[in-house]
């Protein structure tokens, strides 16, 4: 891509929109984003625009062909943002995917990398639709300026994850069971490589506590109360992005 000369933008002014591929100085916006520029926000030809790859280029744009379902967009300088560190949620789909949308969105605002449904002893709902996620993920990229696109694994089991998995870093686990645990804000580093393990609403079983330590899980305090999935995963997201 000779044409990108990397500049500090103002792309946070500016609608964004998801290309997954910028390889020339000219693009078309898909179908669909095309549709929203021009008739729900209302840019024509001339109009500055935010492009982002998900892979960490976050491009100025402007307008040159304002088509209805075929617009097409001049890129003229792009910011490239680092990989970040690794930051990512393991958890047991809840039964409402509402709820597990609700997860992927937030996680994504949150700057999570990855993310792995498990299937886990007491899964509540063993179905997981990868296309849908995407689509929920990129919109939340997009809201909140995220440059880099998290990693949406296939759904696998408990067992196959831990066996799987390539990961040096922090791993952390949070159960309910009566195990020594550290605090979350104490094990917690953004300085790291991290990942969370999230069960289900009745928890890990004891055999599945068992096989984590085995592959040298430590056991984390979310706070004295019963959190939902749902509200566990972000919590612990926003702890260890913090620190």
């Amino acid at each position: 891509m000779k044409f990108l000369a990397f500049h500090k933008t103002k792309t946070n002014l500016m609608p964004r929109f998801y290309v997954p591929y910028i390889e020339s100085e000219e693009i078309e916006l898909s179908e669909l984003d095309s549709k929203h520029a021009i008739r729900v926000l209302r840019l024509k030809k001339g109009d500055d625009i935010t492009i982002m790859d998900g892979k960490g280029i976050l491009a100025e744009g402007v307008i040159i062909d304002d088509h209805v379902k075929k617009t097409k967009v001049n890129v003229n300088k792009a910011d490239f943002y680092d990989p970040p560190l690794k930051l990512i949620l393991a958890f047991s789909p809840t039964k409402s995917n509402d709820r597990n949308e609700w997860i992927v969105e937030k996680g994504t605002e949150l700057g999570m990398t990855d993310c792995y449904p498990i299937f886990t002893h007491h899964s509540e709902r063993r179905k997981w639709n990868t296309d849908r996620m995407h689509k929920i993920a990129v919109s939340a990229m997009k809201q909140s300026g995220n440059p880099w696109l998290p990693q949406l694994h296939e759904a696998q089991s408990f067992d196959n994850f831990l066996k799987t998995i390539p990961f040096e870093g922090v791993k952390m686990m949070a159960h309910c069971g009566e195990a020594e645990k550290i605090r979350i804000s104490d094990l917690a580093n953004p300085l790291k490589n991290q990942l969370m393990l999230i069960g289900p609403e009745g928890d890990f079983s004891i055999e599945e506590i068992k096989k984590a330590t085995q592959h040298y899980f430590q056991f984390v305090d979310l706070g004295h109360l019963t959190l939902r999935t749902e509200t566990a995963c972000i919590t612990a997201l926003s702890i260890m992005k913090l620190g």
